[in-house]
């Protein structure tokens, strides 16, 4: 994930315009000084949270977090040193705004400035140290391996322009399958007690797909295809097969015939480009 780190953000701060006798390239480090050898004005940046992550079952979420603090030690008069280390703060957050600290699938950027006083013990002279604490998140595709998948099932799927063969689709979450048939009522003579019959077979089949480059396309199997209708005026008859796991880790796969009735595109910081497929079934459901 991480673009920046703190020789990058260093080369950065360098080339700031700051107050007369702050900061300048030979007083900026990009690491942490010794306590009892720190100058004073001085800059060090430091990562403060190296790169992290957390994964779900369709995207994972990298954080990494930086602090740049500037060190001023407190020699003349308080007004006109609180000017300069806003000067300074001023200067910096400027620079770290036109920076690119990671790339376009950021989801969250804060900075936040935090500014105290101090006075380690009566031979040290008082100092002001400004903290600069930038956290930066992004979330991607899961790289996990996929539990759910869904593939488009040439041989029986039924359009103008089918692809050279089977088509996976990964990353497949918050699934929804139903079949079954509608229930005919009907009242006879002597009894309260209706009769039931089967009528036609109603089921949906609703899905969100993480989407990867090559899920769009020109053919049939192609998110951005599935809903559109044939040369004919037809809709498309699309054979589905989906696998997941049983809770004993066994493969559990239901094979389908379907009419996709729309396909919702989603575009989220968080989750990037998810479709959502809703699909009218054609016919029942087969479980292996």
């Amino acid at each position: 994930m991480a673009q920046a780190t703190t020789a990058t953000i260093k080369t950065q701060l360098d080339t700031g315009s700051y107050p007369a006798n702050t900061l300048t390239p030979s007083n900026i480090y990009d690491y942490e000084q010794y306590l009892t050898r720190r100058g004073y004005p001085s800059c060090e940046i430091i990562t403060s949270q190296p790169e992290s992550t957390s994964t779900t079952g369709s995207e994972t979420t990298t954080t990494v977090g930086y602090e740049i603090r500037y060190y001023n030690k407190n020699v003349g008069g308080r007004t006109d040193e609180i000017v300069g280390q806003k000067g300074v703060e001023d200067e910096i957050m400027s620079l770290i705004g036109s920076m690119v600290l990671q790339d376009h699938l950021i989801t969250l950027e804060s900075r936040n400035w935090t500014r105290i006083q101090v006075q380690r013990d009566g031979t040290h002279p008082a100092y002001t140290v400004s903290t600069l604490k930038i956290i930066v998140r992004q979330v991607t595709a899961t790289t996990l391996t996929d539990v759910g998948t869904l593939t488009f099932v040439i041989a029986t799927s039924v359009g103008d322009n089918p692809p050279a063969s089977d088509y996976t689709y990964t990353n497949v979450f918050d699934v929804d399958l139903d079949v079954g048939y509608k229930d005919i009522e009907e009242g006879y003579t002597a009894s309260h007690i209706p009769l039931h019959f089967s009528g036609s077979l109603t089921g949906n089949f609703i899905c969100s797909i993480l989407v990867k480059n090559a899920d769009l396309g020109s053919t049939d199997d192609k998110l951005n295809k599935l809903p559109k209708l044939r040369s004919n005026g037809q809709k498309p008859i699309v054979s589905f097969s989906y696998a997941n796991k049983t809770s004993d880790d066994t493969t559990i796969t239901s094979t389908f015939l379907s009419e996709v009735d729309s396909v919702k595109m989603r575009y989220t910081t968080t989750e990037g480009a998810v479709f959502q497929l809703i699909a009218r079934l054609t016919s029942d459901v087969t479980i292996t």
